[in-house]
């Protein structure tokens, strides 16, 4: 709007100006003329040209009116007004979306091991031993001393099985004081892998007892415990 009022007053400037420009042109021509025509000199004394130029410009307003509408609080109904209903104001809450992360703790379940244990089963297969018995009775010998007597016979010569039992009953009371026992070697020393007595000799129920394995010596001797020589010639052979 400025431009274009700063353009009517520079062209209504330029029109005046040339109109006076025209009218100064035509004072000055017929001032030639008439020294032309004239042989007398003369002096034309111009007075300065001033003219003032007034002119209103009426500058249209434009006036701008802005309605501003505000809700506080959206009625029920729409409400009207002279320039229109107000538009109800929508109000649009987001929500920010909530993730929620449930940890749920591992659960490790330990089993005992079991450990079942079978008693071993052992089974024992008991083989009736056969048991030999044997009387000991103790007697004079050649040589005049006490000697031992097996089943009645002096020097004789037992023969034995592995496998077996063989007891020496000495409940005769011809044995008192004289306990019978074995040997490896003639009136050597006693010799008592699996053997076992009970009682004293010369009482009932008295005994020695030898059980015969595969370990016992092939050969032994009789002794007595107390004396020397009752042996004799006794022996003891394993088959």
């Amino acid at each position: 709007m400025t431009k274009k009022v700063f353009s009517l007053v520079f062209i209504f400037f330029c029109c005046g100006s040339q109109e006076s420009l025209n009218n100064n042109s035509t004072v000055i021509q017929s001032g030639i003329e008439m020294n032309e025509s004239s042989t007398s000199t003369s002096t034309t004394t111009f007075a300065p040209f001033s003219t003032t130029f007034t002119q209103t410009i009426t500058i249209p307003t434009t006036t701008t009116s802005t309605t501003v509408y505000i809700a506080i609080q959206p009625p029920e109904s729409p409400v009207t007004t002279a320039s229109g209903p107000i538009p109800t104001l929508s109000t649009t809450t987001t929500v920010p979306q909530t993730t929620t992360t449930t940890t749920i703790p591992q659960t490790t379940t330990t089993v005992p091991q079991t450990t079942t244990t079978v008693p071993q089963t052992t089974t024992t297969t008991t083989v009736p031993q056969t048991t030999v018995d044997v009387v000991v009775t103790v007697g004079i010998g050649g040589s005049g001393q006490s000697v031992y007597f097996l089943n009645g016979s002096q020097n004789t010569i037992l023969n034995v099985k592995s496998g077996k039992k063989y007891r020496f009953d000495q409940s005769d009371s011809s044995n008192s004081n004289h306990p019978l026992r074995f040997s490896t070697s003639s009136e050597g020393s006693q010799y008592s892998t699996n053997v076992i007595s009970n009682g004293t000799p010369g009482n009932s129920g008295s005994y020695v007892e030898i059980d015969i394995t595969s370990d016992t010596p092939n050969q032994l001797y009789v002794i007595c415990l107390n004396h020397f020589g009752m042996g004799g010639n006794l022996e003891i052979v394993k088959n």
